[in-house]
């Protein structure tokens, strides 16, 4: 082609570009019956649909879901982990040396306060009680019978027959007597309490566990023989930040979870709090008391813990997804008069999806909780509640309208099925 023929097309192209750019800025392509119909729709529409803005007109106010800030219940939680022990655990041991002659327990057994736990041979020491008895009671037997010579001579001597000597003599002998007779109620009472010495009861009620010694065993002074636990309660040990000191106290409330039980919370409360600080770690030692009444918990056990510190029972909450990061500020939009504002604020705990917030918001205050990403400081928006359902476009048929068979349709003969085709020959 010559150079002339292709100047010519391109100035007719370069002609045909302009004008068309011409009659979209003028708006006349809008009034073409083909062109038209797609040329006024706004961008994702179907030709003709009404509310339509022309594709790369100005875009309208966007839709988001709003709540409103309201209070509730926020509990500050403190985690730590800890170690349980029994409500009051021993070590059973011999406290003196001797044979075991009796053993009342079974191994993991349920014994009661002032159960027998273990028996030692204790001929030897009955055979002192035995001795003591004897013994008082021969002094008893003597002083008696010096009694009724003391009386006699007593009223010889009111009479001139008898000697003061003698009544002095057997006054004497009275007063050694009687304290015989007290040696031997003391020996008595030493020999009975060394005989409880050989008999090893259950101080508090609990449960034993495995024994150490068997039946006719020589067992010296401090052997152990088992172990007793008091279960019916537990004692959880945990340390927390010294900077909670001064908000720690006695019956709050403590939550602990256990890998053996890993759907099972169990609830205490602190009982004990530490007046020392350690020093090496800077935190407080807490002890916190468990009802076990199914002895689930063992002592022991490492168990999870979460320290309720304080509860606000009017605190401002918000969904978590209404507040956005901006580094180490949290922003959140309200919504006035359908418009938007960028407000900064102050949060607190998060808890079960809402966040608390301490300073920024007041309760009853409407914010943009779905939509934050397309809102903007000052722009209107289209508010709905949260979770509500998108209103249907203007214009738009409703559902069961469509499901329906159209009036023409309905003129339109029908095909004729093989019963009605047999009946008609």
């Amino acid at each position: 082609m010559r150079v002339s023929g292709q100047l010519a097309v391109i100035a007719v192209l370069g002609a045909a570009g302009f004008g068309g750019w011409y009659a979209y800025k003028g708006g006349h392509l809008a009034n073409m019956p083909v062109i038209g119909a797609y040329v006024s729709q706004p961008a994702g529409q179907e030709a003709g649909a009404p509310g339509g803005r022309g594709r790369g007109g100005p875009m309208g106010p966007a839709t988001v879901e709003v709540d409103t800030v309201r209070t509730g219940r926020i509990v500050e939680v403190r985690e730590s982990v800890g170690t349980l022990r029994a409500y009051e655990s021993i070590t059973v041991t011999a406290k003196v040396a001797g044979i075991i002659d009796q053993i009342g327990f079974e191994e993991g057994q349920k014994v009661k306060a002032g159960d027998m736990l273990v028996q030692f041979d204790a001929a030897e020491r009955r055979a002192a009680i035995e001795q003591a008895i004897a013994e008082a009671s021969r002094a008893t037997a003597l002083r008696n019978e010096v009694a009724i010579k003391l009386e006699r001579a007593q009223a010889l001597n009111r009479t001139g027959a008898g000697t003061g000597a003698q009544v002095d003599d057997l006054t004497a002998q009275m007063k050694s007597l009687e304290g015989s007779i007290a040696s031997a109620q003391a020996q008595r009472k030493a020999a009975e309490a060394r005989l409880d010495e050989l008999t090893i009861r259950a101080p508090f009620a609990g449960r034993v566990g495995t024994r150490s010694v068997s039946l006719g065993a020589y067992v010296a002074p401090g052997t152990r023989i088992t172990s007793l636990d008091d279960l019916s309660k537990v004692r959880l040990d945990f340390a927390v930040p010294e900077n909670l000191l001064g908000r720690l106290q006695p019956g709050q409330t403590v939550n602990a979870t256990a890998a053996a039980y890993r759907d099972r919370i169990f609830k205490g409360t602190v009982s004990t709090i530490d007046p020392r600080v350690d020093t090496a770690t800077r935190t407080v030692r807490l002890t916190a008391e468990f009802d076990n009444p199914d002895e689930a918990l063992k002592p022991g056990m490492f168990l999870s813990v979460a320290l309720e510190v304080s509860t606000k029972d009017d605190a401002v909450v918000v969904p978590e997804e209404a507040i956005v990061s901006e580094g180490l500020r949290q922003i959140v939009y309200p919504v006035k008069d359908n418009k938007v504002e960028r407000r900064v604020i102050v949060i607190g705990q998060r808890q079960g999806g809402k966040v608390e917030v301490v300073d920024g918001l007041k309760p009853g205050e409407t914010i943009v909780v779905l939509g934050v990403q397309r809102v903007r400081p000052g722009a209107e928006v289209v508010a709905r509640p949260v979770g509500s359902a998108a209103p249907a476009p203007e214009g738009a048929a409703p559902a069961a309208n469509r499901q329906q068979p159209s009036r023409s349709s309905l003129n339109m003969p029908q095909p004729i099925g093989a019963a009605q085709a047999a009946e008609r020959k």
